[in-house]
C-alpha cells in the first residue's frame, strides 16, 4: 500500500514542501530511505521503527520504502520523523489515507515514542497556510510558536501515539 503526507524542509530563507511518501510491499522485511536525505534524516530510520515498536505501533513485516521528494533537494534535520510515521500508519492501514490530506506534519521523535521539539516551525506553519493546508501538527512544545500564524489549525502533539488518535479522530490533540 501507498500513503503520502506533506512536511516542510528549511533551505537557507525558504521553506519548501517535502511530500513524504511511504509504500509497504511484500518481501523480506526491510526499511529504506531515499530522496535525496542528510545522514542525520536516515537515522530517523531507526527512531520511527523504534518508537512505534515501543508505542505499541511496531512496524509490520514487510518491505518498507520512504521517499521524501523532491528529490533535488537535500533533506536535513529530525523534523521528518512524524510525517514518516504518518505515512507509514498510513499504508499499513492503521490511518485512513484522507485523515492526512490537507495537512502539514513535523516533529521529531524519541525512542520512547515522546515528540521533540524542532526548529523553524514559525515558517513551516506559515509555509503551510500558503500551501492551503487547514491544519498543521507538531511536537507540542512548539505548539505557542506555530499557533501565532492566523487561520490555519495548529495542533500539538506530545507522542506518537497521541499523534496517531489525533488523525483518527479519537483525540482533539492540544
Amino acid at each position: 500500500m501507498f500513503s503520502s503526507v506533506l512536511s516542510a524542509s528549511i533551505q537557507g530563507m525558504e521553506i519548501c514542501p517535502i511530500q513524504v511518501e511511504a509504500d509497504l510491499s511484500d518481501g523480506l522485511p526491510s526499511f529504506s530511505m531515499v530522496g535525496y536525505v542528510s545522514s542525520q534524516v536516515k537515522e530517523a530510520q531507526e527512531r520511527v521503527r523504534t518508537a512505534m515498536k515501543n508505542t505499541g505501533l511496531s512496524l509490520p513485516p514487510k518491505r518498507i520504502t520512504v521517499n521524501l521528494a523532491p528529490a533535488d533537494i537535500r533533506k536535513e534535520g529530525a523534523g521528518y520523523d512524524l510525517p514518516i510515521a504518518a505515512a507509514i500508519l498510513s499504508a499499513a492501514g492503521r490511518i485512513p489515507c484522507e485523515s492526512l490530506q490537507g495537512i502539514l506534519i513535523i516533529g521529531e521523535v524519541s525512542l520512547s515514542g515522546k515528540c521533540n521539539p524542532v526548529i523553524g516551525v514559525l515558517p513551516v506553519v506559515r509555509k503551510a497556510r500558503e500551501l492551503g493546508c487547514h491544519t498543521c501538527i507538531l511536537p507540542f512544545e512548539n505548539l505557542q510558536e506555530g499557533s501565532m500564524v492566523p487561520d490555519i489549525r495548529v495542533i500539538g502533539v506530545r507522542s506518537l501515539a497521541q499523534m496517531r488518535d489525533v488523525l483518527l479522530g479519537k483525540q482533539k490533540g492540544e
